[in-house]
């Protein structure tokens, strides 16, 4: 009989490590006092490739500030990363806002949220819409060669969410309106006390849909409202001066409709009555050893979400209800242990358990699946002179599952960065990626395959830096993958998942900002050249070309004007044998704004050029949009 993790292990397991941690902390705190240990304190901040541009030998990382976020007035992380470079956002089937990373979707990259993974577990994707942008400190975008210590599953790269830390006593209040009864309200606090602080928000958000071009005319998309509501604390502990712990509790809870398709896809009225997520984070960063860090992570992830079919557009009758109860349990910690001036060991520890609960209809029989997954990497930084830097390192990855036989995976990655100069470097970097199968592609009783392996993943990159009062990056790479997991369908007429496909991507990325006297901006450029080597074809909703820039100008008086916009090419997509084209487009959005002290009016402006376009075919995207807003901000820099 095949052995199963118990189910509580993991939590019981990390958390006496976590009060072990502590009471070093505590034991230890004299000492490290006189060691003057400079103590990284961004517990929330796991991305290991670190801050500083000498500090990101092996691949791009792309930060988007909360500055640039408060510029856009953005509501969500899709109006955020979308204008970054290597990434493309689509909508389309399911009114999910998915992410590409130069041409890997969101079920191969890893989104981290203050540290934890965030994921439905069934489908191993997440939606950009359902994580609010309101208290972002900012937004990390890792492309290609990816650190190993956060073991599988980051294929196509990392996005890492911070949200803001409460230095002092402040507290604030943002409201948005548009058309079709669409408003966004939001408030927040910061606390600090004496060893410990606080942070909380909620907020509400509703419409009663967008607008598209139907032949030229404004019409209601319908079936495209929603109602949002979130709800988010977070509180920090001091047991010393070298030591942090932070808990932090979220909680979604929304609903909305499914857009019928207007071309391709058979019609179908579905709508999410109920879409809940719980988010709950505990851990902390410690000493270790005096003159080492570590960092740990305790986090439960809870997915409800109850899908309703109807017969008709009337949303009277009701088909079917599927239910979905999904949960992630799980805990890492990540240790950072100098070996000497020139030589810093880097390891990690990872363990999470995935469960599903699927109802197909009302009262018909619950499906459960669980699987484990577990990882151990280690990471070797090594200074060779004050110009050269290399580093190596392994993973050595794991999945115990529940049905089919487990599977293993070890990845290495290697790489060298070279800095002639203070305001210049170069690297060269080739890593190994493993992405294990979907509990969907392995477990689901219409099309699951529990013989599924995992998919393996090469990348090479070659990229530099400059900073000058002119800043520019850029990056050649090659990704080439292999036992690509695919849905194919069976001389039966049923479709199963396979390892067939191989994949390979080729392409660059440039990146320009500099700061005139009135204005600053950023540009940046994406080329990919895919192809599907089963078929010879690109791959589905990739551009070749994509173009961004973001221009905000200095402020005058209190004010102050932004616009951000972009372009990308055609792109293509295989459905049902046939070839869809999806034209390429320009979008062009701008904000106006006036501070009064600590009061800020704006008026914001989405595709401003009124362009009919759409991402995924069969799904147009909105109209031109105008939303009015009042910000009102006390303490920090506020009333």
């Amino acid at each position: 009989m095949k052995k199963t993790v118990p189910k509580y292990l993991l939590l019981v397991l990390f958390f006496f490590v976590l009060s072990s941690l502590i009471l070093l902390a505590q034991s230890n705190e004299e000492q490290k006092q006189k060691q003057e240990l400079k103590q990284e304190k961004i517990t929330e901040q796991i991305v290991v490739t670190a801050k500083a541009p000498k500090e990101l030998p092996l691949s791009k990382v792309t930060t988007i500030e909360s500055a640039k976020i408060e510029k856009a007035e953005s509501k969500d992380l899709s109006d955020i990363i979308n204008y970054t470079t290597g990434v493309y956002v689509t909508e389309g089937n399911k009114n999910e806002s998915r992410v590409q990373i130069r041409g890997f979707e969101s079920k191969r990259i890893t989104l981290l949220y203050d540290g934890i993974p965030v994921y439905e577990p069934y489908f191993n994707s997440f939606d950009l819409k359902s994580f609010s942008s309101e208290e972002i400190e900012s937004v990390k975008v890792v492309r290609g060669a990816s650190s190993v210590l956060y073991g599988p599953n980051t294929l196509g790269g990392i996005i890492n969410v911070v949200t803001q830390r409460p230095e002092v006593d402040s507290f604030s209040l943002n409201t948005q309106f548009s058309g079709n009864k669409t408003s966004y309200v939001s408030g927040s606090g910061k606390w600090v006390g004496d060893g410990f602080s606080f942070l909380g928000n909620a907020s509400y958000d509703s419409s009663d849909g967008f607008d598209w071009l139907e032949d030229g005319e404004r019409t209601l998309r319908g079936n495209s409202d929603y109602q949002k509501t979130n709800f988010r604390g977070k509180m920090f502990f001091y047991p010393g001066s070298q030591s942090e712990i932070m808990a932090e509790v979220s909680y979604l809870d929304s609903e909305y409709g499914i857009p019928t398709a207007m071309d391709y896809y058979r019609q179908r009225y579905w709508r999410f009555d109920d879409w809940r997520r719980w988010q709950l984070n505990l851990g902390g960063t410690f000493a270790f050893f005096n003159t080492g860090t570590l960092k740990v992570r305790n986090y439960y992830v809870r997915h409800f979400n109850v899908l309703d079919a109807y017969s008709d557009s009337r949303f009277t009758e009701i088909r079917w209800e599927s239910t979905y109860k999904n949960y992630s349990l799980g805990t890492f910690l990540i240790g950072n242990v100098p070996l000497s001036p020139n030589n810093r060991l880097r390891f990690s520890l990872n363990g999470k358990r995935d469960q599903v609960n699927t109802q197909d209809d009302v009262g018909e029989e619950w499906e459960q699946v669980t699987h484990n997954t577990y990882s151990f990497g280690i990471e070797d930084h090594i200074q060779i002179s004050e110009k050269i830097k290399l580093i190596g390192g392994v993973s050595f990855d794991y999945l115990d599952k529940q049905i089919g036989q487990n599977k293993t995976s070890l990845n290495p990655i290697i790489g060298a960065k070279y800095n002639p100069k203070d305001w210049m470097d170069f690297y060269v970097s080739f890593s190994r990626k493993a992405r294990f199968p979907s509990m969907k592609s392995l477990y689901s009783t219409s099309s699951g395959n529990p013989d599924l392996t995992e998919e393996i993943g090469q990348n090479y990159e070659l990229g530099f830096t400059l900073r000058k009062s002119w800043s520019a990056n850029g990056a050649v790479f090659i990704n080439q993958v292999k036992d690509l997991i695919n849905s194919i369908r069976l001389p039966s007429g049923y479709r199963s998942y396979d390892n067939l496909g191989e994949v390979e991507i080729k392409g660059f990325e440039l990146g320009i900002s500099h700061e005139f006297w009135v204005f600053d901006t950023t540009i940046n450029y994406t080329y990919l050249d895919t192809e599907n080597k089963d078929n010879g074809e690109p791959l589905d909703y990739t551009p070749k070309s994509q173009f961004n820039f973001f221009i905000n100008s200095q402020d005058f008086k209190g004010l102050t004007f932004s616009t951000w916009g972009i372009a990308v090419s055609k792109s293509q997509a295989l459905f049902r044998d046939d070839q869809l084209n999806i034209p390429g487009y320009f979008l062009l959005n701008a904000a106006l704004k006036k501070r009064f002290s600590g009061l800020t009016l704006y008026l914001k402006a989405e595709n401003l050029l009124n362009v009919d376009y759409f991402t995924e075919p069969g799904f147009p995207m909105k109209a031109r949009t105008f939303s009015l807003g009042v910000n009102l901000k006390i303490g920090e820099n506020g009333l």
